[in-house]
């Protein structure tokens, strides 16, 4: 008999990993709860399995429950879950945050349920296409031995490729995750913005950058971030990071202390690379901390 499995919070992330656990056929999605009831109702229709449900005491039982409200909202919802008794000594109990430990799932955990946190390390920006290539993502996972001896191999069923965590470290892994997908996002929008300052239009921006990015990808993660980086900081052209940190400065002053700080670890790289002389490197390191000197 399949097993069941019910979604608290299925917002892009659940409701992807919902459609990813229908199609394997690894679990029948059951019920689902949302902040409002039609968005419980869409995450149904998404997935193509599951009952939409109003509250909270409405959940039926369950072999497995998984998580996946705002990050804000998982400890409260763990301690409203443990007083419904709706879930059993024994179930699976796990949320998705790769922020939080899976010890703030403890109400579910005194109530006999086995609990754990699993941590996709993907975008669900669009859930049909993240679900679609979710084969091969990573998830990183922490918290009751005997939950993670179910979970890693049900992961690893869905393609997954797994990798437990200290949750001790979680907060770094999580900081450095949101840096190198949102705040990638966002260095994407301040390029484009420093573009439509230089007069380009932004579909033609957006279309320029796009190789250009693609490649420098490519590049970093077949040769490393010290070999992969080019541009004047590699070559300690001083002169022209002070340049365009000023005109950066008149266009958006925001966008210039991002210039900045990024700079400042590609310094360390350009340092590492031994390319440039160590005094022209010295002068790009002034220049990026002469507003600071002031």
């Amino acid at each position: 008999m399949s097993k069941t499995l019910n979604i608290i919070g299925p917002g892009r992330a659940g409701r992807a990993l919902g459609l990813v656990f229908h199609r394997a056929g690894l679990c029948t999605v059951q019920d689902l709860l949302g902040a409002e009831f039609a968005t419980a109702q869409s995450a149904a229709e998404f997935i193509g399995s599951g009952h939409a449900v109003r509250r909270l005491g409405d959940m039926r039982a369950a072999d497995f429950w998984m998580l996946t409200p705002p990050d804000g909202a998982i400890a409260s919802m763990a301690t409203a879950l443990a007083a419904t008794g709706a879930v059993r000594a024994g179930d699976i109990v796990f949320h998705c945050s790769g922020a939080q430990p899976a010890s703030i799932l403890a109400p579910l955990a005194a109530a006999g349920a086995r609990v754990a946190s699993v941590h996709p390390l993907k975008s669900f920006a669009d859930p049909d296409r993240a679900a679609q290539s979710f084969a091969g993502t990573w998830c990183t996972a922490e918290g009751d031995a005997a939950a993670l001896a179910v979970l890693q191999p049900l992961f690893g069923q869905l393609g997954a490729r797994m990798a437990v965590i200290d949750p001790a470290g979680k907060t770094l892994y999580h900081a450095a995750s949101v840096m190198v997908c949102n705040d990638l996002t966002a260095l994407m929008e301040a390029g484009l913005r420093a573009y439509a300052g230089a007069g380009l239009y932004r579909a033609t921006a957006q279309a320029m950058m796009e190789p250009l990015v693609r490649e420098t990808l490519d590049n970093v993660f077949a040769l490393g971030t010290v070999r992969a980086l080019t541009g004047p900081v590699a070559r300690g052209d001083a002169v022209v990071v002070a340049r365009q940190l000023d005109a950066l400065a008149a266009l958006d002053p925001h966008i210039a202390d991002a210039y900045r700080a990024l700079n400042a670890i590609a310094l360390d790289l350009a340092r590492a690379q031994g390319g440039a002389a160590g005094t022209a490197l010295d002068a790009v390191a002034d220049v990026l901390h002469r507003d600071q000197k002031q």
